[in-house]
């Protein structure tokens, strides 16, 4: 199977803005990508921004969070988003480790994907972030693994 990426696909994960759930957004993402058989460099990379955003989610966020996986011809759209009433939750690290531990995060996601913006408002904390495919879609073996077309 060896085709352009062409269609639009979709989905979203919502669940509690918290740290326990950040493996989850992560697992979510790289199970959607193999079953749309995104070659390894692309599910890697859509893998670490999923983490660091969904992590910053639960740091800074909100009540709840999101995480929406958008095919649209040779991009990926990734959406994290927290929402809530933004003073629910207390800002900066709440972990108790240093404050210069903290922030690396969106430098990380910049430099993955091809362009981030960032939208807020009283109720929401949006971050999108949109990055280049390869060109072929590639098919996927059992294990996961891209094999080269």
């Amino acid at each position: 199977m060896s085709a352009d990426i062409l269609s639009t696909q979709s989905a979203e994960l919502v669940q509690p803005a918290e740290p326990a759930y950040v493996s989850t957004a992560r697992h979510f993402t790289a199970e959607m990508l193999v079953m749309w058989g995104l070659a390894t460099e692309d599910r890697d990379c859509a893998e670490l921004i999923v983490d660091e955003l969904a992590a910053n989610a639960a740091r800074h966020g909100r009540t709840e969070m999101s995480v929406r996986l958008t095919i649209c011809g040779r991009g990926l759209v990734i959406t994290v988003t927290d929402t809530g009433d933004s003073r629910s939750r207390a800002p900066g690290p709440v972990d108790g480790t240093p404050a210069d531990e903290h922030g690396r995060g969106l430098d990380i996601v910049r430099r993955l994907a091809g362009s981030t913006a960032i939208h807020d408002d009283d109720h929401t904390h949006r971050v999108v972030t949109t990055r280049c495919l390869a060109p072929l879609h590639r098919p996927v073996t059992p294990a996961g693994s891209a094999q080269p077309v």
